[in-house]
């Protein structure tokens, strides 16, 4: 992403971590997310989502394996208590306990610099234990530039804190919008490409949504996709909410033509995930706010970097 320091750090409050631990922690949790996670290894975590039984989206994150019987799940801090209420809905008998952990702080790290070096050039998803801390290889990572998550009690690096919403930006310029309290049950998983990136594991059994998800993918009748673009954004005006509209420029204003998953603003640009509907692109050039908003730059369905 141009415009990113090189190496940097930056504290991620809004992120919050789940526990999920018990005897039948593996087998509770295959059966609700949409990633298969009984044969998930220590040194591996996998992006999961959490949805509706009518397929919609309650949430996103990472998940990885902490002991045999133990698993971490990262997820917008803002949909976590209402997440942990759902998933003891459904505990019954299993053998599981489901917990809020505020202990280790969440950071968002990129550079050579600040990434430690056992994980350049690592796989997306690659998790290990080092100095201290847990750290998990984004899947925006690139060999001229590694990003990883850092799970710790500290700053992961000595170099600087970033600048506004840097990391948010690259997340979204690499294809990864999270889910949060203002978007939930709003968006297909196919909105946000994750039938494409590894979110969502075909080859598993039920999940809530599943039949819903399963019959789209296989039959191709995805119709809504994300996208990314930027648009110049004065200093200081707050990121577009989840939801807000995008409007074909200079069309009718009553008329939505796509809906903002996530955003940020870094070093003047709002950097813009969002669900458009594949017959309108590339013909529409997409506005934020209104019709005769900014218009998203470099905007649609294949300008998101390929993993």
């Amino acid at each position: 992403m141009e415009g990113l320091a090189t190496e940097e750090f930056q504290p991620l409050p809004d992120c919050a971590l789940i526990h999920v631990q018990g005897s039948d922690a593996d087998t509770f949790l295959h059966g609700q997310l949409t990633h298969g996670v009984t044969g998930l290894g220590s040194d591996l975590a996998a992006p999961a989502a959490y949805c509706t039984p009518q397929g919609r989206l309650l949430a996103n994150g990472v998940i990885w394996r902490t002991g045999d019987d133990h698993f971490a799940w990262m997820v917008s801090r803002d949909v976590a208590d209402g997440l942990i209420r759902r998933l003891r809905m459904f505990v019954l008998r299993a053998r599981v306990t489901i917990e809020l952990d505020d202990t280790p702080q969440a950071w968002g790290t990129w550079g050579a610099g600040t990434v430690p070096a056992p994980l350049h050039g690592a796989p997306a998803w690659t998790r290990a234990s080092i100095g201290g801390a847990d750290w998990i290889v984004a899947p925006m990572s690139r060999a001229e530039r590694p990003a990883a998550w850092c799970l710790s009690d500290t700053p992961p690096a000595t170099s600087g804190a970033a600048e506004d919403d840097a990391w948010t930006a690259l997340r979204l310029a690499g294809g990864w919008p999270w889910i949060r309290a203002t978007s939930q049950d709003m968006f297909l998983p196919a909105s946000l490409d994750m039938d494409l990136n590894g979110t969502i594991d075909f080859s598993k059994g039920c999940y809530p949504g599943q039949e819903v998800i399963a019959r789209s993918h296989y039959r191709g009748t995805v119709k809504r996709r994300m996208a990314y673009g930027t648009t110049p954004w004065v200093p200081g005006t707050p990121a577009l909410p989840p939801g807000s509209d995008l409007y074909a420029s200079g069309g009718a204003a009553d008329r939505p033509a796509g809906r903002v998953i996530e955003s940020a603003v870094h070093r003047g640009l709002l950097h813009v995930a969002a669900e458009i509907t594949l017959s309108d692109w590339p013909e529409t050039r997409y506005a934020v706010g209104s019709p005769d908003g900014a218009v998203l730059e470099n905007f649609g369905p294949g300008s998101v970097p390929a993993n």
